[in-house]
């Protein structure tokens, strides 16, 4: 059976959650954005530092045009939505890395622990999958000089009788075989994206265009990369409209957007209080 975008349109979701990510919140923000700018089917949207992509994935659910979406990370990312763009991810070579995991799921930390003392190879993208969804906490994965960087994988894990939680943790989130339908809808409903695997400030910015921003809050993991995004919302801001994440206010017009939940962490219960999400809009004053 031959696959249309219109199949997945309506299913489309990120390959896995990454930390920072705003899957949770994208519909959120599209409504702000679509409140305060004249965003329409003819406009270039750039969604950059997009990481898993969440806004951009849910623009198209919206129905946005795919062509007219700039997706830019200088992370693994930007990558694998270069190749999700022009059509060369290749979903069998995706598919032997998926039947290549263990379907003993105790047996599965070790195997990505050996994925990621490998050297990087030609296939890195397709490798970085599998790695980014066994990272515990979701932290970002990148490579430096042909090797892999995170801090650690997630082990297989059963409640006890004492845990607060009572469902077993996964060593991948999603499951492989989830994992592989969703980057197979990815690659039929976002082709089309302009994708790059390149550092911000090297992407050329067409005027009347509305720039989203989601960099690494402040006083948070960089992943490996940074960006002075101050410096660039001075320099782009009077011939577009720019939003940026951030966890505090920096302009006039902002939004909190903070989503305050009671559950998370591996014992059910969440330790730490939710970082404040912001969208701050920058633009030229009339």
């Amino acid at each position: 059976m031959i696959l249309k975008r219109s199949d997945y349109l309506s299913k489309l979701t990120i390959p896995c959650s990454y930390q920072g990510g705003k899957q949770r919140i994208a519909n959120k923000i599209i409504e702000v954005i679509k409140q305060n700018t004249n965003i329409n089917e003819n406009t270039l949207f750039y969604d950059l530092c997009c990481g898993s992509g969440s806004v951009s994935i849910e623009l198209v659910n919206q129905g946005f045009n795919t062509d007219n979406i700039i997706m830019v990370d200088a992370s693994p990312w930007g990558l694998f939505w270069k190749q999700i763009g022009d059509g060369t991810f290749s979903m069998d070579i995706f598919k032997e890395y998926i039947n290549n995991i263990p379907k003993d799921i105790s047996k599965i930390q070790s195997y990505i622990k050996q994925l990621y003392k490998n050297p990087t190879s030609i296939n890195l993208v397709y490798e970085f999958l599998l790695l980014q969804c066994a990272s515990f906490g979701s932290k970002g994965i990148w490579w430096e000089e042909n090797k892999w960087c995170t801090s650690s994988f997630r082990n297989y894990w059963l409640p006890t009788e004492t845990s607060n939680r009572r469902s077993p943790v996964n060593p991948m989130m999603p499951m492989p075989n989830t994992l592989y339908n969703r980057v197979q809808g990815l690659s039929i409903g976002m082709k089309g994206i302009n994708g790059y695997y390149d550092d911000c400030n090297k992407i050329h910015i067409k005027e009347n265009s509305i720039i989203y921003i989601d960099p690494p809050y402040l006083n948070t993991s960089g992943y490996g990369f940074e960006f002075d995004y101050m410096n660039f919302i001075d320099k782009y801001k009077n011939n577009n409209i720019i939003i940026l994440s951030e966890g505090m206010q920096l302009s006039d017009n902002a939004f909190n957007l903070t989503d305050r939940r009671n559950k998370g962490g591996i014992s059910g219960e969440r330790k730490k209080k939710a970082n404040e999400e912001w969208l701050n809009i920058f633009k030229k004053i009339a």
